[in-house]
């Protein structure tokens, strides 16, 4: 069984016809995460430069901190932590709080 990310790309790539939903099945079967935009709503972050802010707000939410208080963190705009936060949320990202 394959265990990096590129052994289990190259796996997926020596079947027939391999096709981009071949290859993210086979990583998500592998373990690693894999987030599919175009199954959720278009705002989602698909760069791994916004996929790392909204896993890092998800940190600083999930450690407490207020959504004024992450977007002074992140330097950034409150409309932009707002939105970067709905992310991580519809990612799974953050935590329930009750």
């Amino acid at each position: 069984m394959s265990n990096t990310a590129t052994e289990v790309i190259s796996d997926a790539l020596t079947s027939a016809d391999p096709s981009a939903d071949d290859i993210l099945d086979a990583l998500g079967n592998a373990g690693y995460r894999v987030i599919r935009p175009e199954a959720g709503p278009a705002w989602l972050p698909v760069t791994p430069r916004s996929l790392d802010k909204a896993q890092h707000i998800a940190t600083l939410i999930n450690d407490g901190k207020t959504l004024q208080q992450v977007a002074a963190e992140m330097r950034m705009s409150l409309r932009q932590a707002e939105r970067y936060s709905a992310a991580a949320r519809e990612m799974g990202l953050t935590e329930r709080r009750h």
